[in-house]
C-alpha cells in the first residue's frame, strides 16, 4: 500500500510540474510579445520625435522653403480667408 501511495505522489507531482512548465511558457509568450510590441511603439515614438523636432525648427522650415519653392512666398493674413461650404439640397 506504501508503494501505491508514493507512486500515486510522484504521478501527481510529474502531473503538476507539467502545468505550471506549460502556464510558465505561455506567460513567457506573452511577455515576450509584450516586449516586442514595445520596442517597435518606443521606435515608432523616436521616428515621430524626430520628425516634429526636425520640422518645428524655423531655420529648418526656411531650408524646406528655399530647396522646394523656388519662386517667392508671401504671406496672407488668415482673416482674409474665406471658408466656402458645400450644402447639399434636400
Amino acid at each position: 500500500m506504501k508503494n501505491y501511495l508514493i507512486i500515486l505522489f510522484l504521478i501527481v507531482l510529474i502531473i503538476l510540474t507539467s502545468l505550471v512548465k506549460t502556464s510558465t511558457r505561455d506567460l513567457e509568450a506573452k511577455i515576450f510579445t509584450n516586449q516586442e510590441e514595445i520596442k517597435i511603439l518606443s521606435d515608432e515614438k523616436d521616428l515621430i520625435l524626430l520628425e516634429y523636432i526636425f520640422l518645428s525648427s524655423p531655420e529648418r522650415l526656411f531650408e524646406f522653403k528655399k530647396t522646394f519653392f523656388k519662386e517667392n512666398l508671401m504671406s496672407i493674413n488668415l482673416n482674409k480667408l474665406i471658408f466656402l461650404k458645400n450644402y447639399e439640397q434636400k
